[in-house]
């Protein structure tokens, strides 16, 4: 009876669908030529306005019109990547007309598509300064936009004393606000974030709530977003049938915008849903669906962190092609006459090889029977190498083990001692201080000293414990508890960490994920410590069945060689043996170090 329910309701999607692209393909044939045409109309005029403003070098026009194609690009032809320049050069031209008003609302839209690209360092700058110029002039919906972007950008890193600050800032501001379409983002965002807090009771109200404004408003997109938050909830109560029902009542929206992610969250779940109700053949064309999409998704993320590399990095590159080169038409030079000499010994070659082949096959007869017995004696010698060796590799590797788990023994210890006992001493002598007033009489500034330090000494301890333990790692994740490792090691006078990862399941094994997580620690530590480095590169990608961890900075660099024992080399090389990996080093002094780690993943252990 459930699977039969199940299949009227896909049935029932499929003939909405049906009737809905029958109504469009009618539409479409009564008012093509009218709809094409205008929008012929709309970016001819837009160009015709850029040639003109270029002819008359009118700055202003030239700014307000590349303004108008970025946007253009991006919500009707979805091209960001030209949406991006026509951004960039509109602000160039309100920099010269000292425009500030199309100043910032250029550099708002070019800070959202830092953002959706995963660009959140150059974002958080952007939205920051937006926020401080739009508080000045008192623009509460401008401000009630950037902060909704803030709040994106804090929850995709897990900053959730953030994300909630802005979700304050945000209610304060729509509170005298007459603004539907924002009202809705803001129950989005609000559900987001109790869904992320596990309070799934307050997000299903405020998601009926989202809703029931959508309708009223008649905005399909807001209505999807709503539908889909929605279904979210009913999957976590494991309300299977309702939740199915807003996920395909929200895809007749979602699947006319290309890659989105939305879409993606929704055909997982519905294939989840419907494997929960055992209704295989549904949650298998949703998989697929998923999987098509996902693919198209990645192509697009790894062309942007594609482009993104090649920026950050463009004047090494450079210099890096012109070795090159110089080396490739050295190496030519060197072929020709190599080609040269190998004529003449080719000829030698020849001849010595028909002697040879004489000798060998008089002689081979002979010979089979030695080498058969040589080979024999050489297989049994060779195995018992291979035996010692990995005895000594394994005593090497629980050596190496010994002395890192002494040197993290020793680290605690100091942590310990230094910072956790200086302060616990300071606070009994501001015990015993407050305990011996004479008159009896205790001063508020004396308890509130004690306070103050007895919360440092909570926070050294709980810093304490994330290092020997990390929490998020065990509740969230590998991909999440790095982002936290990353976001804690960035600072303001800190290198600048980038972090990237593709494909990488959300589950693995807590041996895999604990020792992946060690190893980016590690790296990381002496990258900041003894690297010098301003930038630091963090990647982590599948291939096939393993796990390619690759970490890269522009520090001072070193010689391996001659490294000295306290920058953890051995400690990393322990960990990645203990895993089975394989490990690259490849440091320059005055250039940097580059790590490629393989890491193979047992896919028995993956979810």
């Amino acid at each position: 009876m459930g699977d039969f329910l199940f299949y009227c309701q896909l049935s029932i999607y499929f003939e909405c669908m049906l009737f809905r692209t029958f109504i469009l393909i009618t539409l479409l044939f009564n008012v093509q030529s009218t709809l094409f045409g205008q929008n012929t109309d709309i970016y001819k005029a837009y160009v015709d306005e850029l040639n003109q403003a270029r002819k008359t070098k009118d700055f202003h026009q030239l700014a307000n019109s590349y303004y108008k194609l970025a946007l253009y690009e991006e919500q009707k032809n979805r091209n960001f990547e030209r949406s991006f320049e026509y951004l960039s050069r509109a602000l160039e031209y309100f920099k010269v007309t000292s425009d500030t008003t199309g100043m910032y609302n250029t550099e708002y839209h070019i800070a959202r598509q830092l953002l959706e690209n995963g660009m959140y360092n150059d974002a958080l700058d952007e939205l920051l300064e937006l926020k401080v110029y739009y508080l000045e002039e008192a623009d509460q919906r401008k401000l009630a936009e950037v902060e909704l972007q803030l709040f994106k950008l804090y929850l995709e890193r897990l900053d959730i004393d953030n994300a909630k600050s802005a979700l304050d800032f945000i209610g304060i501001q729509l509170d005298s606000l007459e603004a539907p379409d924002l009202t809705i983002k803001y129950l989005i965002s609000q559900i987001q974030y109790y869904d992320l807090m596990k309070a799934y009771d307050q997000a299903l109200d405020l998601s009926n709530l989202c809703f029931e404004k959508s309708v009223v408003s008649g905005d399909e997109e807001d209505k999807a977003n709503c539908l889909a938050s929605r279904g979210d909830i009913y999957l976590k109560f494991e309300m299977y049938d309702v939740a199915i029902l807003d996920y395909l009542s929200s895809l007749s929206y979602l699947e006319q915008i290309p890659f989105s992610k939305k879409r993606l969250s929704v055909y997982e779940n519905l294939s989840i849903c419907y494997k929960a109700l055992d209704s295989l053949d549904n949650a298998l064309y949703f998989t697929t669906r998923y999987a098509a999409l996902q693919d198209s998704i990645l192509n697009e993320n790894r062309v942007i962190a594609v482009n993104n590399i090649t920026y950050k990095y463009e004047s090494r590159q450079k210099s890096t092609e012109i070795k090159l080169l110089e080396r490739e038409k050295a190496i030519a030079e060197e072929s020709n006459q190599q080609q040269k000499r190998a004529l003449i010994v080719l000829g030698l070659v020849l001849g010595l090889l028909t002697i040879g082949i004489y000798y060998i096959v008089r002689f081979y007869n002979e010979k089979i029977n030695t080498a058969r017995i040589i080979e024999e004696q050489n297989e049994k010698i060779n195995q018992q190498k291979i035996t010692e060796l990995k005895d000594r590799i394994q005593i090497n590797s629980m050596k190496s083990m010994i002395e890192g788990q002494e040197v993290e023994r020793e680290r605690i210890a100091k942590d310990l001692h230094d910072s956790l006992g200086g302060l616990l001493s300071t606070i009994k002598l501001q015990v015993d201080n407050i305990r011996n007033k004479v008159n009896g009489h205790v001063d508020q500034n004396d308890i509130d000293t004690a306070t103050n330090l007895l919360d440092t000494a909570v926070g050294e301890v709980r810093t304490i414990s994330q290092n020997l333990q990390p929490g998020a790692l065990s509740r969230l994740g590998l991909i999440p508890a790095i982002n936290d490792l990353v976001n804690r090691y960035n600072s303001s006078y800190g290198p600048e960490i980038d972090f990237q990862h593709f494909e990488i399941p959300i589950k693995l094994d807590s041996k895999i994920s604990l020792g992946i997580y060690r190893i980016v620690q590690e790296i990381l530590n002496n990258a900041i410590k003894h690297a010098s480095a301003d930038e630091i590169f963090v990647q982590l990608n599948r291939q096939e069945n393993d796990i390619i961890i690759h970490i890269e900075d522009d520090g001072v660099g070193f010689n391996q060689d001659t490294v000295k024992k306290g920058m953890g080399l051995e400690n990393i090389r322990s960990r990645v043996n203990y895993l089975k990996g394989i490990i690259e080093i490849d440091s320059r002094q005055n250039e940097g170090t580059s790590f490629i780690i393989r890491i193979p993943l047992n896919l028995e252990m993956v979810s």
